[in-house]
């Protein structure tokens, strides 16, 4: 509100936009709030010492609070097709040319996402039948959905995760069009993607949302080697149960990391070889057997998953067994409780397995440990002019290496004679 009426005072138009306003009139509480103000980002610097300004396809004004809260303001977006609008195809790569709130609305998504707050005199402004939908309970594209998932084709994800979050259906229209338009997805940059896996594992409705792109087809594209699986009914079951324990962790407020949500996600390819893991009671070799880790990296290259998120994942894959050994004993060793794995091994173990025969006692227990910093993966070193790339998951082993790290000793540079190094240098 403080900085709703700090623009408005200076003259500039300024609503609360978006999942703050659509969540506020179905009763839900908010998890964050955004506004969209006709100052552009740099007017919006000069307002807020607590302003920085980021992004590139489009610029966006961050203002920064106590706590880590975050209020987003996006300056209002024109549907023109001005110079700044950068355009790869059909897809948007850069768009930075300012409108009128109308012209924002249209450039939205969803038409549930699209209403606005004027905190001036308390009242909701709707250009395209939000709040029908919202009445109705539908999830609608704003415009032509094709044209929609053509320009961004993340929005059918988007379309999915409203529907599964509210209990809401998606419209006819909405729905063909994703049909026509569902191979596009693999037009979608890849990092984003994930980050998009990333928010509904941790959102307490994943089984709907994952269910849903199963059913549409879109895990046959982004992750086949899971979806082949998910043919056999028992093992389908069993990647659903899976799902439905990780969305009781949310309900119950547990935060979900990345590497519980992959473990559950690429579930039917960690019970495949669960056998092998368990038999794994020692760390003394630091590896799983070839077929285990091969199997499952494939799985990881098909989601991109991040460099740390998949040594963090490794780590805990390589402790099962001796956490499952724990569980026998129905205590923790010390030698196992003190490693940093721990608590990732026991809750993926029962994620997969369940609560009982003491599981859950260990995994209560284990949030009583100190925190322990995960180890850092060993880097390469980085050679003069050879860029700063790191290696991805795709070409990392469970140890955190590349598989393909040199051996050789390093080599001492030679200074060249009759030369000191200058501070510049040095």
């Amino acid at each position: 509100m403080k900085a709703l009426y700090r623009l408005t005072d200076q003259g500039f138009v300024a609503y609360l936009v978006g999942g703050a306003v659509r969540d506020l009139l179905i009763g839900k509480q908010p998890k964050d709030f955004d506004i969209a103000p006709a100052a552009t980002p740099q007017k919006i610097k000069k307002l807020f010492r607590n302003c920085r300004i980021i992004g590139r396809r489009f610029r966006l004004a961050h203002l920064h609070y106590p706590g880590g809260k975050i209020l987003e303001l996006a300056t209002f977006r024109s549907s023109g097709e001005a110079d700044e609008v950068v355009r790869d195809g059909d897809m948007i790569r850069r768009d930075n040319v300012y409108g009128t709130p109308a012209e924002d609305a249209l450039r939205r998504d969803l038409t549930i996402n699209a209403l606005y707050y004027d905190v001036t005199n308390f009242t909701v402004i709707d250009y395209v039948g939000g709040v029908d939908d919202l009445q109705n309970g539908v999830v609608r594209m704003i415009g032509d959905p094709d044209h929609s998932f053509h320009e961004d084709p993340v929005r059918m994800l988007r379309a999915v995760r409203h529907a599964g979050r509210t209990g809401f259906i998606l419209a006819p229209e909405t729905i063909e069009a994703m049909k026509r338009c569902r191979g596009e997805i693999l037009k979608a940059n890849r990092a984003r993607l994930l980050e998009e896996f990333y928010k509904d594992l941790g959102s307490g409705h994943s089984l709907s949302y994952f269910s849903t792109l199963h059913e549409m087809g879109f895990l046959q594209l982004l992750m086949p080697v899971i979806a082949d699986q998910l043919d056999d009914d028992a093992c389908h079951r069993e990647w659903e149960e899976t799902l439905r324990r990780l969305d009781e962790r949310v309900a119950m407020g547990a935060r979900i990391h990345q590497v519980l949500g992959i473990a559950a996600l690429i579930s039917p390819e960690l019970r495949r070889h669960l056998d092998s893991m368990l038999d794994n009671r020692t760390r003394r070799s630091g590896r799983l057997p070839k077929q285990v880790r091969d199997s499952i990296v494939i799985s990881l290259q098909e989601l991109k998953v991040y460099r740390k998120d998949a040594d963090r994942f490794w780590n805990a894959v390589k402790g099962l067994g001796l956490v499952q050994r724990c569980v026998e004993d129905g205590r923790w060793a010390a030698e196992v409780s003190a490693s940093p794995w721990a608590r990732d091994a026991i809750e993926i173990l029962t994620l997969l397995l369940g609560p009982g025969e003491g599981r859950e006692q260990l995994l209560q227990e284990s949030f009583k440990f100190p925190e322990v910093e995960q180890p850092l993966a060993r880097s390469r070193r980085r050679r003069p002019g050879g860029g700063g790339r790191r290696p991805s998951a795709a070409n990392s082993d469970e140890n955190g290496g590349t598989g393909a790290e040199s051996k050789r000793p390093r080599r001492r540079r030679r200074r060249r004679s009759g030369r000191s190094r200058g501070p510049s240098e040095a």
